[in-house]
């Protein structure tokens, strides 16, 4: 085993909207996680009437979930939107072209605009940190249904074979992709089950087919 690692087109117009107020939940982000860019601007929020199309990468659209449309930035994309105004942040991944109002930046998911706080307001002057890792570097999260060397990738077919070695140091782990189902909500690349999760940690660094 140790030789087999020696060797779009945008859904729908969008403008500002306003919904009743939900409780948010948090992404799930890597803390060293780098800035690789910023951009500051004006964010709006969609959801009312868009719930259950389709978003231009193909997914359909949940406003529960903490992703946002941006008119550049490469799908799956994870950003820190901070609300100037408040401090208030959280990360949400792209997964739509937008938004199409000029002056305006990034246009959240009803879920990301609840977490800075800009429901009542509709839009905010907010500031994006767009976050990257190092290359071979991947994000870990967990799905409880893993067991053991399971793992669900988002860029590796079922039955591809990896070798996970836990950025703080330690013996590479030879794991075997199971799911090609990957959760679309995650904010992370590869999940593990919880027993893995926690040798692996929260970023690790990939090498396989």
């Amino acid at each position: 085993m140790a030789l087999l690692f020696a060797g779009c087109t945008p859904a729908v117009m969008r403008s500002e909207s306003r919904a009743p107020a939900a409780t948010a939940t948090t992404a799930r982000v890597a803390t060293s996680a780098a800035t690789a860019g910023a951009q500051t601007g004006v964010a709006s929020w969609y959801g009312p009437g868009f719930a259950g199309r389709r978003t231009a990468n193909g997914e359909v659209f949940d406003p529960s979930q903490l992703t946002a449309a941006h008119r550049e930035l490469p799908f799956n994309t994870l950003v820190r939107v901070v609300n100037e105004t408040n401090g208030k942040s959280v990360v949400v991944r792209i997964n739509d072209r937008g938004p199409f109002k000029g002056g305006r930046v990034i246009d959240l998911s009803r879920a990301g605009a609840e977490a800075i706080d800009m429901i009542g307001s509709g839009v905010a002057r907010v500031r994006l940190e767009i976050l990257s890792l190092p290359a071979g570097v991947v994000r870990v999260g967990t799905l409880s249904s893993l067991r053991g060397f399971e793992v669900a990738s988002r860029d590796h077919a079922a039955g591809t074979l990896l070798a996970l070695t836990p950025v703080q140091g330690g013996e590479p782990v030879v794991v075997r992709v199971v799911v090609a189902d990957f959760p679309t909500d995650s904010p992370a690349d590869l999940l593990v089950g919880f027993e893995l999760y926690a040798s692996v940690g929260s970023e690790a660094r990939v090498v396989g087919d």
